[in-house]
């Protein structure tokens, strides 16, 4: 398992697709490219076709997926709101690739297991990590993603959705020399082989106290711990520093436990939500997920100083074996939305994971699971790292 990083930001197609070749056929034969993923900012739309074109001659057999972007991250470098294309590819041996693509009214008729094997090319029983990509416009990203967790439990899904464009028909999403304006593409990976090891930085921390609903409807909490949800908030906020309350005030997120069974939670418990609004006559709040009574949840806040906390930790955690190659989904309120430099997330990976090949975008929303269950996040680092067998994975 070899991978192979590039970025460029060469505005004539035929000089870009070289400057994304070169580095590939520098460390391995690009005739035994497996895949590649392959993203770009929307100012190459004109030029798409010839690229992939030029691609596909450079790469033969590899399978091409990726898609438009507000900005694409690759090598060392994250390239916001500029003309620019990052590419990883990789040369799987022993891994089988099934690529789909699945439109709305596919996906509306994917109603058993059966028929998603048809669709994906892959069973449950095969262990898949899926990547995709996909438009958030035209498509029903969060039914897909629960029905993936259904039918394939315990399945990875990590990528996310294309940000290039404002309204339908303005993204583009690519796969294996076809380009379309909606739904979602992807692949599956499935082999002995294949080791992949999903880090999902929210960048969040809690404040307050933990607090078990005790009257919810849909995605409204009426009530935590026998008071008005919005009692409790306040609670939480008058014991807090005036930094801190100030965060709050500017970024405050719901976040649910993800194991109702630990007895103490912290920092990386929770599945983050946005808090939707509010209703001061109930003293109610409405977030970005379900409020099931019995479900214990805690506020958080969100800054530059937890998020690049957050990361370090989780990517920390790394167990210290090679890592072949990595994606980055990040969301578009990183990078300089959210530090005063570039390239803040991918300086963190290659300071402590090393020099290793990395390529992403930033999207509109980013797949990646938390506690056993794939989601669809915002304000996320959804990162792959794909572990080599030996030193010769890695370039």
């Amino acid at each position: 398992m070899r991978f192979t990083a590039a970025i460029t930001t060469a505005t004539e197609p035929t000089q870009a697709v070289q400057e994304l070749v070169d580095p590939v056929g520098a460390r391995m034969t690009p005739g035994m490219v497996d895949l590649a993923f392959l993203f770009l900012t929307a100012h190459y739309e004109e030029d798409l076709d010839e690229i992939l074109e030029g691609l596909n001659v450079a790469m033969p057999h590899a399978l091409i997926l990726g898609c438009t972007g507000e900005g694409v991250i690759g090598v060392d470098r994250e390239l916001e709101r500029r003309p620019s294309m990052s590419m990883i590819a990789a040369t799987l041996p022993d891994i089988t690739i099934r690529p789909f693509h699945i439109t709305q009214q596919n996906l509306e008729q994917l109603d058993s297991s059966e028929a998603w094997e048809r669709q994906t090319g892959v069973s449950s029983e095969s262990q898949p990590v899926f990547f995709a990509v996909g438009d958030p416009f035209q498509f029903d990203v969060a039914t897909f993603v629960e029905q993936v967790n259904e039918v394939y439990p315990g399945a990875p899904l990590l990528g996310g959705l294309a940000s290039a464009g404002r309204k339908p028909g303005e993204n583009r999403l690519l796969l294996a020399g076809d380009t379309y304006r909606e739904g979602l593409v992807g692949v599956s990976l499935c082999g002995d082989a294949l080791t992949v090891k999903s880090v999902v930085s929210q960048g969040c921390r809690p404040i307050g106290k933990p607090f078990v609903i005790t009257k919810g409807d849909r995605n409204v909490i009426y009530e935590m711990g026998g008071q008005p949800a919005l009692a409790q908030l306040h609670s939480v906020l008058v014991d807090l520093s005036e930094e801190d309350e100030k965060l709050a005030r500017q970024s405050l997120f719901v976040g649910r436990v993800i194991d109702e069974f630990k007895d103490q939670f912290a920092r990386g418990d929770f599945l983050i939500h946005n808090i939707l609004g509010v209703d001061r006559e109930r003293g109610a709040l409405a977030m970005a997920g379900l409020a099931k009574v019995g479900v214990t949840v805690q506020f958080h806040v969100r800054d530059a100083k937890s998020a690049d906390e957050d990361l370090r930790r989780l990517l920390s955690r790394h167990d210290g074996r090679q890592i072949a190659g990595a994606l980055l989904f990040g969301c578009n309120g990183r990078g300089t939305r959210m530090w005063p430099e570039p390239g803040h997330d991918i300086g963190v990976m290659r300071e402590l994971l090393g020099n290793i090949p990395i390529a992403g975008f930033f999207c509109g929303g980013e797949f990646g699971p938390v506690g056993g269950r794939n989601f669809v996040h915002g304000f996320t680092a959804s990162i792959a790292l794909f572990y080599g067998d030996d030193d010769e994975s890695r370039f």
